[in-house]
């Protein structure tokens, strides 16, 4: 019993990290962090 307890454990904890990896990935996506960057070290150069 405890095994398969384990098994449905471990399974969960899986799908629960594939969510969430892929909604930090979305929103990584939507908002492109490298471009902000970018804009803030040319606005700190040029100003």
């Amino acid at each position: 019993m405890s095994k398969k307890l384990r098994f449905f454990y471990d399974l969960l904890a899986r799908a629960v990290n594939e969510i969430e990896y892929n909604n930090v990935l979305k929103k990584l996506k939507k908002h492109d962090l490298l471009t902000d960057v970018d804009d803030q070290r040319s606005h700190h150069f040029y100003s």
